[in-house]
C-alpha cells in the first residue's frame, strides 16, 4: 500500500508539473499513464498484455515530452504559466489517448482507484462535482482551495529551481500538501457528500 500511495504522489506530480494542471474542464487528474503504469492498479483493473504494451508506449512518449518542458526552469512568472499551460496540454492530450485504450468497465473501475489514490483532488473534476450536486458555493470554496494550493506549488518549485531545496524535499513538501489538502476539501462537502464521495471507491484496490 505504501508503493501505491507514492504511485498517487508521483501522479499529482505528473513529473514535477504544477498544480495548475487541475485548472479547468480536467478528466482526470495527474497523469493517467503514470498511474496505470502501477502493477496494482494494472492488475486490479485487468488490463491485457497489449493494453499494457500501449500504455507503456504512451508513458515513454509522455515522459520524453513533459521532461522537454520542465528541463529548463523558467526565467520568471510569464515563462513559469507559458510552461504550465504546455504540459498542462501535454496532459489533457495523453490523458485522453490513455483513456481510449481501456473498455467502458475498466475506465469506471479506474475512477474508484483515483478516488482511493487521490481523496479529495478528485473534487477537482467537473463531471465529480456534477454526481455530487455540489452548489456553486461549494465549487468555488474548491477552486479557491485549488488556487491556494497552486500558489504554494510554485513557490516550491521555485524554491527548488533557486537551490534553496533539494528534489526529495519537493516532492515531500507536495505530497505533505496533498495529504493535507484533502482534509481542507472534504470539510467543503456535506455529510450527505461525504458517504457519496465514499461509495464512488468501490472495493478496496487489489496489491499486485
Amino acid at each position: 500500500m505504501k508503493n501505491l500511495f507514492f504511485c498517487a504522489a508521483q501522479l499529482l506530480l505528473a513529473s514535477l508539473c504544477s498544480i495548475s494542471l487541475w485548472a479547468g474542464d480536467v478528466e482526470f487528474p495527474g497523469s493517467v499513464p503514470i498511474l496505470l503504469s502501477n502493477q496494482s492498479v494494472r492488475k486490479d483493473i485487468g488490463l491485457t498484455k497489449s493494453q499494457c504494451v500501449r500504455l507503456d508506449h504512451l508513458r515513454a512518449n509522455y515522459k520524453s515530452d513533459a521532461r522537454s518542458v520542465t528541463a529548463k526552469a523558467p526565467a520568471n512568472e510569464n515563462e513559469r504559466k507559458a510552461s504550465n499551460e504546455v504540459i498542462r496540454q501535454l496532459n489533457a492530450k495523453y490523458n485522453a489517448s490513455a483513456l481510449a485504450i481501456l473498455t467502458p468497465e475498466q475506465r469506471q473501475r479506474l475512477d474508484q482507484v483515483g478516488h482511493q489514490t487521490l481523496g479529495g483532488v478528485m473534487l477537482f473534476i467537473p463531471r465529480i462535482q456534477q454526481k455530487l450536486q455540489l452548489s456553486k458555493g461549494q465549487i468555488a470554496d474548491l477552486e479557491n482551495l485549488r488556487r491556494g494550493g497552486e500558489v504554494f506549488a510554485n513557490q516550491v518549485n521555485r524554491d527548488f529551481e533557486a537551490g534553496k531545496i533539494d528534489l526529495q524535499e519537493r516532492l515531500a513538501s507536495l505530497r505533505q500538501w496533498r495529504i493535507n489538502q484533502t482534509g481542507k476539501l472534504m470539510r467543503v462537502l456535506t455529510r450527505e457528500q461525504k458517504e457519496a464521495l465514499r461509495l464512488m471507491q468501490g472495493k478496496p484496490l487489489t496489491p499486485a
